[in-house]
């Protein structure tokens, strides 16, 4: 793969990852920019990776956690998380619909939570590579991630149509 095809490829996947980490679009795209800048400057190493989108992706969320910690911008993010919006039918909800209630409930999520979410399920990273990205143990990351599955599933609930319940099950709950 050339690093032309990379770009092309995972420029837009790694702005919408970030997106959905909480960041605003302007500094998304800046961030990735800055991501596929090292990545073209290291492309001898990276270009040899098994996944260099990988590396690419890993790349853009360190420097947007840097960015973070250093603005102090992740509480003012996540106090602008709008509500989810519960005005229309849940069968009346198009797929960008489903996909911005996404974003809002990834919003309210905690920090760690929609961290762990995120790199896990979008970025499709193990756990192992999450807990070295974020500096934390294994059994935090899973916590994390249990948490945050339950969290999403409650936030999400008032707009799915078949909301999927504990343990896979979708439909009435019995008990």
């Amino acid at each position: 793969m050339s690093f032309d095809e990379l770009f092309t490829e995972g420029f837009t996947r790694t702005v919408r990852t970030l997106v959905l980490m909480g960041s605003d679009r302007a500094t998304a795209e800046d961030l990735a920019q800055e991501a596929f800048g090292v990545a073209l400057k290291k492309w001898d190493e990276v270009g040899g990776l098994d996944s260099p989108l990988a590396w690419v992706g890993k790349t853009a969320l360190t420097l947007w956690i840097s960015h973070c910690r250093t603005s102090g911008r992740r509480q003012s993010l996540l106090a602008k998380a709008e509500p989810l919006s519960t005005s229309a039918a849940p069968h009346a909800l198009t797929t960008s619909d489903q996909r911005m209630d996404l974003v809002r409930a990834l919003g309210q999520l905690p920090e760690r939570q929609r961290e762990t979410v995120v790199l896990h399920y979008i970025l499709d990273q193990p756990v192992s590579a999450i807990a070295r990205t974020l500096e934390v143990a294994e059994g935090t990351v899973k916590s994390q991630l249990h948490d945050g599955r339950r969290s999403l599933r409650l936030l999400m609930a008032d707009t799915d149509t078949h909301p999927i319940r504990e343990g896979g099950s979708s439909g009435p709950h019995r008990e």
